[in-house]
């Protein structure tokens, strides 16, 4: 399976490191784009089989910690020591970080991501990001029946997390330890104005919107900025140019 050919490839890479006397000296970083899926979500997905998020809430395509929050490594015998880090880090922290394990600066002082090197080599440092979107868009998926409505998305300003639009699965599954198979999509949701404190309530379990107002409005005018900024027109459509028997079975850089 692709898990296991994934696994192969890494496995040589690492013995060619090795090889090569390079490994001490190289730095691996590995982490996922999403959440997992559920069987049957998002659209489209297989309904055979699923991931399993537990215990954060939602998965794949979804604005909760379970289709956003990821786990991540980061292996550099030359630079790093073994430990487990909390750091708190967006996808687009990796390329300024990566520049600057390797000697280099951005060319561009726009860039959204943050270069946390220093972070992951020291953990008593603090990390410079305080603020982060998760996402907007607007939902035109017609092939599925979602479209219309306001933009889906979601920000993070320090602890706090405001959801402005969610859909899909809003649940929880069951622990993995609990012998339960990997959870059928179930009911469609299409949940707005959410605001939880993540270090408090990770799960997402207690929607404080009505019950803390002004944070709830300072961080929605936040995201609301965002989304007047958002340039027109939604996800472009599927092209099945793309599509991996075009590239002799394998899933090729226009898929996505």
């Amino acid at each position: 399976g692709m898990v296991t050919a994934m696994d192969d490839a890494v496995g040589n890479i690492t013995a060619a490191l090795k090889l090569s006397n390079l490994y001490d000296n190289t730095v691996i970083v590995w982490f996922s784009d999403n959440g997992g899926p559920l069987r049957g979500w998002p659209p489209g997905h297989e309904t055979a089989y699923g991931a399993n998020n537990w215990p954060l809430r939602g998965a794949k395509m979804t604005m909760w910690e379970g289709g956003t929050r990821t786990v991540a490594f980061v292996h550099a015998p030359q630079y790093l020591s073994p430990r487990i880090s909390t750091t708190w880090m967006h996808v687009t922290d990796w390329f300024p970080t990566i520049l600057s394990i390797a000697g280099l600066s951005p060319t561009r002082p726009d860039l959204d991501g943050l270069d946390q090197w220093a972070q992951l080599q020291d953990t008593s440092l603090d990390s410079p990001r305080k603020e982060m979107i998760y996402n907007i868009f607007y939902p035109n998926f017609p092939e599925y029946n979602i479209t219309g409505g306001p933009a889906i998305g979601a920000i993070r300003v320090g602890d706090w997390k405001y959801i402005h639009r969610t859909m899909g699965y809003s649940g929880w599954a069951e622990a993995p330890e609990s012998g339960a198979k990997n959870q059928q999509f179930p009911d469609f949701e299409d949940i707005r104005d959410a605001l939880y404190n993540l270090a408090t309530d990770p799960e997402e379990r207690e929607n404080l919107f009505d019950v803390e107002p002004v944070v709830a409005a300072d961080i929605q005018a936040k995201l609301d900025k965002y989304i007047q900024a958002l340039p027109d027109g939604g996800y472009p459509p599927k092209d099945p140019a793309g599509k991996p028997e075009n590239f002799g079975g394998i899933w090729n850089a226009g898929w996505c």
